[in-house]
């Protein structure tokens, strides 16, 4: 179980090999697909809690984003991830979620480097030359 120093990877062994997630754009367009309902409802449906459906899209979803970015030969499909699951240490599912959390793909750190909630300065501004 490991978590990669960019924000939104991590590696897990899954299925007899370490595999890597990615929580990206393709990760949600993944899965939307993979759990059958559209990112707007993510709220409704997670604020539910957490099924074994959405786990393992989730799961699915993240190692499909990474492998199909990563020109990977995909050779699994969801119910070959479920089966993989019943070997899965808590630990590993709370590693998952908080890597996705972390992503936040889709919140306030998708910036293009430009910092958000920026305090106004303190300092007085330079006159400029007229």
């Amino acid at each position: 179980m490991q978590v990669n120093d960019k924000r939104g990877y991590c590696q897990l062994e899954f299925g007899g090999k370490v595999r890597t997630l990615h929580f990206s754009m393709n990760f949600w367009a993944a899965f939307e697909n993979a759990a059958g309902f559209s990112i707007s409802e993510i709220d409704k449906v997670l604020g539910a809690g957490l099924s074994l459906t959405t786990l393992r899209a989730m799961i699915y979803a993240g190692i499909l984003a990474y492998d199909q970015e990563n020109k990977q030969v995909i050779d699994y499909d969801q119910f070959d991830v479920g089966n993989w699951m019943e070997d899965v240490k808590q630990e590993s599912i709370q590693l998952i979620v908080e890597t996705l959390m972390q992503s936040r793909i889709l919140g306030n750190d998708l910036n293009a480097g430009v910092r958000r909630n920026v305090e106004k300065s303190t300092k007085n501004p330079k006159p400029k030359n007229p």
